[in-house]
């Protein structure tokens, strides 16, 4: 009879797990812009291939930040916070723009994305040449890139 009782409740903690990972999670609603671009954060959008175009027309008047990563990525895991954090601190002097490798593989594809993490600064609609910031070298490291594409105007 105990076995019987173990087997259901092994049954009853795999239904658990598998229900946790299949029920969707609700999703925070973010604060709507006069625009179709949601931004989740301070300075901070989701970026997909429905709303590229209006997050390039943002980098004709400031630097955009294009951040490639994913959720099973641990140093993507360990960029995001961090970079939220700066995209807070900088005022608005730059758009963090996050992109789901997993989701957007067109816009991966357009920017030849390799490795992820990956960090693309974008300014009038185009990359800024040879400042890719490849990897998660710690805050110090990814502030004084920042500052850098800043300084590029």
């Amino acid at each position: 009879m105990s076995l019987l009782k173990n087997w259901l409740r092994a049954g009853v903690a795999v239904v658990a797990v598998m229900a946790s990972m299949l029920l969707p999670v609700p999703a925070q609603a973010a604060p709507a812009t006069d625009s179709n671009i949601q931004i989740s954060a301070e300075n901070v959008v989701k970026v997909t291939s429905a709303n590229h175009n209006e997050v390039m027309e943002v980098s004709r008047t400031k630097l955009v930040v294009l951040d490639f990563g994913a959720t099973w990525c641990p140093p993507c895991r360990q960029l995001k916070p961090v970079i939220e954090k700066l995209a807070a601190q900088y005022g608005g002097r730059f758009l963090l723009g996050e992109v789901d490798a997993d989701i957007s593989r067109d816009l991966m594809s357009r920017y030849r994305i390799q490795y992820l993490p990956t960090l693309v600064p974008v300014r009038n609609a185009a990359e800024l040449p040879g400042s890719r910031m490849i990897g998660f070298r710690g805050e110090a490291a990814l502030r004084a890139w920042i500052d850098a594409q800043l300084a590029k105007g």
